[in-house]
């Protein structure tokens, strides 16, 4: 591992449970610890205290990593003696990313998070022994530069309570057992008791929702919400209607999931923009809440129908832009038009994968948002065992293309399921002037005087 020794020495200290750790074999060894620099030491297991990390935070070479649940990550509070939220600047990994990958699967993960082999790396869990699961990772992936926090979350809200960073509105993105507690009367934070409605939403799903659904959860198909020539959002009067039918209303509380993030997503925008007030989006995919405990039951539940949605829609039109507006805000200095799109579809190099169009390219001034593979997958903004990527991440990858809080951004995609994804990871952090520009490339493709760019535009 590299470091400087300076003249106030940091201590760290080894970890000599070989046994525990199922780690024979490893050499142990104590070094003294201070800023990353030129001098390298070769060390065995190394453990680094609380001072250590705050000094090398806004080291360019450091990587801090968070190896905890999303929802732990995130700001819940799962472990009482323990604060919710990370340590400021780190990044969120848990294990259960990196667990069963290949070789290859494993590199391809890594170097999505930016963490390369010469960059000095601490991994962190709540107590120090969890985290060393992705110490013994990286150090089998060929990762050198490595170091254990043993202390630990535990030790940090102790010693460093106002350096710790949590997403704005992580309450809106819930995890499995706190959607357990909700259906089995548990008492449960970030809940008022206001009633409440789980919608089970996708395109064409719902045999598969009939098979197994969180209790009481309805099923809404994303055909309710758009319809063609364009697949944009449908009407206000139709949204009212769908509204009115499934019982949904501003001031019940909403939660929505899916196996398909991006459905979810497209709801989530459609209840924000019609003003319903209290919107939230379960945090895993089927899978994970079969593997949370829930019991899931079968068959469909019918909908209850309430007319008083309590406001006219839309409540919040600001959410949506139109074409005309889209123009305009690629003309403001302080605008984002966002592109939440593959790389090849922003270049021109395919047109993502659509079969109802063949124009390639962008929406010129438009700027990269990310995306994922391709027009039907958002790997980019959702992890591999279907829960949302670690915002901090979003966040550095939409600066790279200067798309900041303070900017009027609008998102966008072909048909909005990407872009209405992007909104709402925007919306959870806390950026109040975002929109969703649900036309989108393939309405501007409709008009041949609406020109199309194509290449990388830092080069042209």
């Amino acid at each position: 591992m590299k470091f400087i020794k300076v003249t106030q020495r940091l201590l760290f200290v080894t970890t000599v449970a070989i046994a525990t750790l199922n780690m024979s074999g490893c050499f142990y060894n104590q070094k003294e610890l201070g800023k990353i620099g030129d001098e390298t030491e070769s060390v065995g297991i190394v453990s680094v205290t609380s001072d250590y990390i705050d000094l090398n935070l806004k080291n360019a070479n450091f990587v801090l990593i968070d190896t905890r649940t999303d929802e732990e990550f995130n700001g819940w509070v799962i472990d009482e003696n323990i604060n919710g939220g990370h340590i400021s600047g780190a990044i969120n990994l848990a294990f259960n990313l990196l667990d069963g990958l290949s070789k290859e699967e494993l590199k391809e993960m890594l170097t999505k998070n930016g963490l390369s082999p010469e960059k000095n790396i601490v991994v962190y869990s709540n107590y120090g022994k969890e985290s060393l699961k992705v110490y013994n990772v990286l150090k089998e992936a060929g990762y050198e530069n490595i170091a254990n926090y043993e202390g630990g979350m535990k030790e940090w809200s102790s010693v460093n309570p106002l350096k710790i960073e949590k997403l704005k509105y992580y309450e809106k993105l819930l995890y499995p057992q706190w959607v357990k507690d909700l259906t089995e009367g548990e008492k449960i934070a970030h809940y008022d008791g206001r009633e409440y409605i789980i919608v089970h939403v996708d395109y064409q799903k719902e045999e598969e929702y009939k098979k197994g659904h969180i209790k009481g959860a309805i099923y809404i198909d994303t055909n309710e919400l758009e319809s063609l020539p364009l697949w944009n959002v449908v009407s206000d009067e139709k949204i009212k209607n769908l509204l009115s039918a499934a019982g949904i209303t501003k001031d019940k509380m909403i939660i929505i999931y899916s196996d398909e993030p991006m459905a979810s997503g497209r709801l989530a925008h459609v209840l924000m923009y019609a003003g319903v007030e209290d919107v939230r989006i379960i945090n895993s995919n089927i899978k994970g809440l079969i593997s949370a405990g829930l019991t899931l039951e079968q068959g469909s539940n019918e909908w209850v129908p309430d007319d008083d949605f309590g406001g006219n829609i839309p409540m919040h039109p600001e959410y949506t832009i139109n074409l005309q507006q889209a123009k305009k805000l690629i003309e403001n200095p302080n605008g984002r038009l966002v592109a939440v799109v593959s790389w090849d579809e922003y270049v021109g190099a395919n047109n993502g994968g659509y079969s109802y169009f063949t124009e390639k390219g962008r929406i010129p001034g438009s700027v990269f948002g990310h995306g994922g593979s391709d027009g039907y997958h958002s790997e980019d903004f959702v992890d591999s065992d279907g829960t949302m990527r670690d915002y901090t991440q979003i966040q550095k990858m939409w600066q790279e293309w200067g798309i900041k809080p303070e900017n009027e951004s609008s998102f966008f995609c072909a048909t909005g399921w990407r872009g209405a994804l992007a909104f709402f990871d925007a919306y959870l952090m806390g950026w109040e002037n975002v929109s969703v520009y649900d036309g989108g490339f393939y309405e501007w493709i409709q008009d041949p005087n609406n020109q199309i760019e194509t290449g990388d535009p830092r080069v042209n």
